[in-house]
């Protein structure tokens, strides 16, 4: 079931699995959840005119990866938020975040040398016109 409520709640829940202690102020979340409860969160945050930063939390599980998970999370930068493009930060280190970013249709755009405490900053991005999880007819909107 995918959850737009306590936005807060899952925020919080997404900064324990990524390990950060904040997200930006003008943060907001999607959730995917079951039964059991959240399987994942995404978190946007650093909104411009034309961008957002996207953050993906999960438990650990790859249950929550489902086609209507992935329209929800990519519809609202791109169709809701008319955004043309979200961008991804991940640690150089995590390669299982890198190798699933660019599963889902991220492409490399650059390195932050030193830019964590002990780690380079990897910079992906996805344009709205190459998003394969919106509907053809509002990629070039």
């Amino acid at each position: 079931m995918i959850r737009y409520h306590d936005s807060d709640q899952m925020i919080e829940w997404a900064k324990e699995r990524i390990g950060v202690s904040s997200f930006r102020k003008d943060a907001r979340a999607i959730g995917i959840e079951d039964e059991k409860g959240l399987r994942a969160v995404v978190v946007y945050d650093g909104f411009s005119e034309t961008d957002c930063n996207m953050h993906i939390a999960s438990d650990g599980s790859r249950r929550f990866l489902t086609r209507e998970a992935l329209v929800h999370w990519f519809s609202y930068p791109f169709i809701q938020l008319k955004l043309r493009r979200v961008t991804g930060l991940v640690p150089a280190k995590n390669e299982t975040a890198l190798k699933f970013d660019i599963g889902l249709g991220f492409e490399y755009e650059g390195l932050c040398r030193h830019a964590l405490k002990d780690d380079d900053l990897v910079i992906l991005g996805m344009i709205r016109e190459r998003c394969r999880w919106i509907p053809e007819e509002h990629r070039h909107a």
